[in-house]
């Protein structure tokens, strides 16, 4: 099967999903079959239990969909986020009213065939827990520190139901655990503008993490220009909690814990040299009255959608309060000008006025916005170095140590 190499990581996913099965690729030169018309155990008349397509295929792989499930694959597709402008909404939307009729699943020939196994696959496991007969598609992010598989679960007949984070790794395992807590923790909170996803169910199977989520429906009509930042939402999650306070940096438990990363990092050198930054960092802003209050923590275009009025926001993982008000806003702006930029914002610190005009929404100007961009820049650093050692960050560990000599040379744009 060509893409064997990508779809590898797939393969494993699949055998952890369906315990003990025997999971093969289909030869994409063979005649494509039905593939499973059941869900969880059924089986079918080759003997095999589930077969799934890769979207659109084995080289690109960026779902796994349930084969012989036109009103799943529809569902799959019809998923919108503010990322996607009108002309994308459009295409999604066609590619899933042509899914409906079977026929573009004819031409996908990349698949897996999953045969046999121990007892309960994720589908039985899932449908006890959610009270109801279900399917899932399976998506696998490109491999990098925080990856984990993503299921959504669906009916047959592709009616959204949840969706599920799974923690294969320590790193995903400490995260779905952080985001359990912080939603949570969210439900108690007014968040006026802002739907969460409910946590359904939070708990262990046959070695896995499971983090259920209420599934956030989204629509191809709610669109927004992508350039207006839901600024009103993110005040509104700032002042959560605790709400908004305003106190000097060098006296915030924010920057008290800043401090404590450098002996976090196992490396001694990129320890010492962000020990250098952190104390620097104290110096010129440490007298900074700064607001602090709660963040998202990755609040980007491709995890909302707007529905009704309303700000879906989901990927809570790297939520916290206490931290210098206005970072969800540049990180939104910034994570946004990575796509679409000439070069990447992060290959310089904003000059004070770049950081001016970023932090110009949230009212701040001069030592308080300059303050606010590299604390920001130093966050990111800080979140990248922790992953970087994690045991699948090496992938990260390129921009971690860019970051990190970004900041120590204290480069501009």
């Amino acid at each position: 099967m060509s893409g064997a190499t990508k779809a590898a990581a797939w393969v494993e996913t699949v055998e952890a999903l369906w315990p003990g099965a025997r999971v093969e690729p289909h030869d994409r030169r063979a005649p494509a079959g039905r593939g499973g018309t059941g869900a969880g155990s059924g089986g079918t008349a080759d003997g095999h239990r589930r077969e799934l397509v890769f979207l659109p295929d084995a080289d690109h792989p960026r779902l796994l969909l349930p084969a012989g499930m036109p009103g799943v694959a529809a569902a799959a597709l019809r998923r919108y986020s503010h990322d996607l402008g009108v002309k994308q909404r459009v295409s999604r939307s066609l590619a899933a009213m042509a899914a409906r009729t079977g026929l573009p699943e004819r031409a996908m020939r990349d698949r897996l065939r999953v045969h046999g196994g121990e007892g309960a696959s994720i589908e039985d496991h899932l449908g006890e827990l959610l009270g109801r007969t279900v399917v899932v598609s399976v998506g696998l992010g490109p491999l990098r520190a925080n990856r984990k598989p993503i299921l959504h679960v669906l009916t047959p007949d592709g009616a959204a139901v949840a969706f599920v984070k799974v923690g294969d790794t320590p790193t995903a395992l400490g995260l779905i655990a952080a985001e359990a807590k912080a939603l949570a923790n969210l439900a108690g909170r007014e968040l006026p503008g802002i739907d969460v996803p409910r946590v359904l169910h939070h708990g262990d199977w046959r070695g896995l993490g499971l983090l259920v989520l209420s599934a956030l429906p989204t629509t191809a009509l709610g669109w927004r220009p992508r350039r207006s930042a839901p600024l009103a939402a993110m005040r509104a999650l700032a002042a959560s909690g605790a709400g908004r306070h305003e106190v000097k940096l060098a006296d915030s438990p924010y920057w008290a814990e800043i401090q404590q990363v450098p002996a976090r990092l196992d490396d001694a050198g990129a320890a010492a040299r962000l020990a250098e930054v952190i104390e620097r960092a104290g110096e010129r802003h440490g007298s900074v009255a700064l607001e602090f209050g709660a963040w998202h923590g990755d609040w980007t275009p491709w995890n909302m959608s707007w529905r009704r009025g309303k700000v879906q926001l989901w990927d809570w993982e790297r939520f916290a309060d206490g931290v210098p008000c206005g970072f969800d806003l540049l990180h939104y702006r910034l994570q946004e000008a990575s796509r679409t930029a000439a070069r990447s914002p992060y290959e310089h610190l904003p000059s004070p006025e770049l950081a001016a005009e970023l932090a110009a929404p949230l009212g701040l100007s001069g030592a308080a916005a300059t303050a606010l961009a590299e604390l920001y820049f130093l966050e990111l650093c800080v979140r990248y170095q922790l992953a970087a050692q994690e045991p699948i960050g090496a992938p990260l560990r390129a921009r971690a140590d860019q970051l990190l000599s970004l900041l120590h040379a204290g480069g501009h744009a």
